[in-house]
């Protein structure tokens, strides 16, 4: 064999150097992290778009109830541990009922619907959980009409509805037996991503929501509103929330029922500025408590597990993601609904 032939044929079984393999590997792996950043870019980008549209359609059972009801749903009745006193008294029976079950048949859930017992409790709750919010005498004094467990509410309350289920979400979709939370006897129940836009202090004021004047929101405790009423514009009143289904106080929310502070959404709800996605609970209760995303501060917290804000659906039903970084005082007044101070995102 000629000598020029065969150093050609050693040349071309050269293989790689370790520099090149290294430069190959590190290629390789920069791909692989961009296909995956891709990728959950991706997934976040469909959970959010599956969340707005389960939003849009509670926001537009709503309409349709309010269509056939001449008013909105009210955010519930009969609540068994909010603070009673003169100027708030307590409804006459305890049911701890919640609107969103009216809206129902307006979600393919008609079925569902037919079965609870509306003239009864929807679950059990009705024992103050601290004696420095419910001072003696301070209680809803009005007995517990019926019992959770025994109409079968309480069963029905531990079904897992998909519409009111943020795809997003990653926390314990389950509320456990609890005196307080839970709907009663050893009956779970089922977490909503979405609620009311309602005033948190309901929790310390029974039936406020009668006597809210300009500061009133949407929903509340017995509430009757229509949309005529809201005056500030329905393209610029929050109507339903986002929440997470992990919070640092208290509990999310039941779509089926209303436990201990389950009042609904208030978006002004927030420790000093903080505003959506407040992950930080109270320096004043934790002060060495660790934000962890994913788990609002508390509960009645607007936020999800969005990045950068959560979605909301406004009186004229549209859904539109609001950043996290808005301030309250224009979240607050975005979420009443006759204050004569319209409030616009733009």
């Amino acid at each position: 064999m000629f000598p020029e032939f065969r150093d050609k044929m050693r040349l071309s079984h050269r293989g790689f150097t370790l520099i090149e393999l290294l430069v190959v590997i590190a290629i390789i792996a920069v791909l692989i992290a961009l296909l995956v950043a891709a990728v959950q870019r991706v997934r976040h980008a469909a959970a959010r778009a599956q969340c707005a549209n389960s939003l849009k359609q509670i926001a537009l059972a709503v309409h349709h109830y309010e269509g056939v009801a001449k008013k909105l749903p009210p955010a519930g009745r009969g609540y068994g541990w909010c603070q009673v006193s003169p100027a708030y008294p307590s409804d006459p029976q305890i049911v701890n009922f919640n609107g969103l079950t009216l809206l129902l048949p307006f979600l393919d859930q008609g079925p569902l619907e037919a079965q609870f017992k509306k003239d009864e409790a929807y679950c059990n709750v009705k024992t103050p959980l601290n004696a420095t919010y419910w001072p003696a005498g301070r209680c809803p004094p009005g007995p517990l009409r019926g019992d959770a467990v025994a109409n079968g509410n309480a069963a029905l309350a531990s079904i897992q509805l998909a519409v009111f289920r943020c795809p997003a979400e990653t926390g314990n979709p389950t509320i456990a037996p609890d005196a307080g939370v839970g709907p009663g006897g050893n009956f779970s129940a089922a977490k909503t991503s979405y609620d009311f836009i309602a005033r948190y202090w309901e929790f310390y004021q029974c039936n406020s929501w009668r006597s809210d004047g300009a500061q009133r929101y949407m929903f509340g405790q017995n509430s009757e509103a229509r949309f005529a009423q809201v005056t500030d514009g329905l393209s610029n009143t929050f109507m339903l929330g986002e929440t997470t289904f992990e919070t640092w106080g208290g509990s999310a929310p039941a779509w089926a029922y209303r436990g201990f502070a389950m009042t609904g959404i208030d978006p002004a709800h927030v420790w000093a500025d903080r505003g959506l996605n407040s992950w930080t609970w109270s320096v004043y209760h934790e002060p060495n408590l660790i934000p962890t995303f994913g788990k609002l501060a508390c509960w009645g917290y607007a936020g999800s597990l969005h990045i950068g804000g959560s979605q909301f659906a406004f009186g004229d039903g549209s859904v539109r993601f609001v950043n996290e970084n808005a301030p309250k005082a224009t979240l607050e007044k975005m979420a009443t609904i006759g204050e004569g101070v319209p409030a616009s995102l733009d």
